[in-house]
């Protein structure tokens, strides 16, 4: 049954795909004609069911955004940028106390793994998957003073709203920068525990400095399924700009 199916299915596709000349030979006004949501087709049923019931379910809403919020409404920060930035560092850095018993310092993420607007009202599933379609894991590395150096440089010349948490930065007209990881003054002659994706980890989007690593912990936690998690939790979500990361003028 399954073999003379997928040679029909090759068959309509064949003829389909061939040069024919088509012609009018009937319009008809006004006639509506129903489209079923099932099909009669059991094989076919089975095969189309699981896709049908996945798009369903990345329309059911999971949470309300208070105001709409963007990678772009900001020079070196933004609220969309902010907001997922400070959930995954929290969600992730409860994962990684309790495998390692120690806190993260700092997140950052790729401004260009941020692919859409999160506006105001319903949020579905669907809306999460539109803005982050990557399937990126959450990946600590342990770094020292140096390659946070290497990494400050990164964001000045960038010049891009790349997603942080737990990172404040001043760049002044000198080139001089002031820098704060977690409340604390930074110290180049430490070692950070850094949380960003595997993706960047392995040198995406030219960050570098995350290779090699002192220590490298893959936490197994897809990114996207993370804020989904949050989201669902905590039904209302809101963001703001605080100059994390600016440029004094």
């Amino acid at each position: 049954m399954k073999f003379r199916l997928i040679v029909l299915i090759l068959t309509i596709l064949i003829y389909s795909c061939a040069e024919t000349n088509h012609k009018i030979v009937k319009v008809s006004i006004n006639e509506n004609i129903s489209i079923a949501d099932t099909i009669d087709n059991v094989e076919i049923e089975k095969i189309i069911t699981p896709y049908r019931n996945k798009i369903k379910s990345l329309e059911q809403v999971i949470g309300f955004s208070e105001a709409s919020y963007s990678i772009r409404d900001s020079e070196l920060e933004s609220t969309l940028g902010n907001l997922i930035a400070d959930i995954l560092y929290q969600e992730c850095n409860y994962e990684f106390k309790k495998i390692n018993s120690r806190e993260i310092d700092f997140a950052l993420f790729n401004y260009g793994g941020i692919r859409s607007t999160l506006n105001e009202g319903e949020i579905t599933q669907h809306n999460l998957f539109t803005i982050m379609p990557w399937k990126n894991v959450a990946t600590v590395v342990k770094i020292d003073g140096q390659k946070v150096i290497d990494l400050i440089d990164y964001i000045d010349s960038e010049n891009l709203a790349h997603p942080s948490s737990k990172l404040n930065i001043k760049f002044f007209e000198d080139k001089t920068s002031e820098v704060y990881i977690n409340g604390k003054k930074f110290n180049k002659e430490k070692d950070y525990y850094v949380l960003t994706s595997n993706f960047l980890q392995e040198g995406g989007d030219k960050m570098t400095f995350f290779s090699n690593p002192i220590e490298l912990h893959s936490l197994e936690l897809n990114l996207r399924e993370v804020l989904i998690s949050y989201i669902k939790n905590k039904k209302t979500i809101v963001s703001r700009l605080d100059n994390r990361i600016e440029r004094i003028q």
